[in-house]
């Protein structure tokens, strides 16, 4: 025989080998062994089979699948959803923005009298605040919605 048939022989062989003598290992210590205490007071947990590690990796498979579906599903709904949040809060801050100029208008004339130039000044400084966060919002909101949703891998 050729060396590389000899050694890939003896390879199969001691892999199939060491296989049936790990599972007659593990039937024979899962058959005459009751539960051991692991040290800590605990039970030791019981030795798990390949059925149970088959299970649980299709139970993992299953988890991930579902993951996946959801974020694909939902992903679309999110996505709008966020971009109504922006623009609804952005509604809001034009709202309170408009009431503050609304407010600098009413004491407009009355600025110079000293009293009144500190809400004049408090009130402009509101409404360019609000103002700000408005447009920010209202464009953050059309950049996310020009990216498109996130795709997760």
């Amino acid at each position: 025989m050729e060396p590389k048939k000899v050694g890939r022989t003896l390879g199969i062989g001691v892999r199939v080998a060491s296989n049936m003598l790990r599972e007659r290992v593990e039937r024979a210590s899962a058959a005459h062994s009751a539960p051991v205490e692991a040290g800590n007071g605990r039970p030791a947990a019981p030795p798990q089979n390949r059925a149970s590690i088959k299970l649980e990796s299709k139970v993992a498979g299953a988890k991930r699948g579902a993951k996946a579906f959801g974020q694909a599903f939902l992903g679309p709904f999110t996505h709008a959803g966020s971009i109504l949040w922006l623009e609804i809060t952005g509604l809001f801050f034009a709202l309170f923005a408009l009431f503050f100029v609304q407010s600098v208008y009413r004491v407009r004339a009355a600025w110079w009298q000293g009293r009144e130039h500190a809400h004049l000044l408090l009130y402009a400084a509101l409404a360019v605040g609000f103002a700000w966060f408005s447009v920010s919002s209202f464009l953050r909101a059309y950049r996310k919605s020009k990216r498109g949703p996130k795709v997760r891998s």
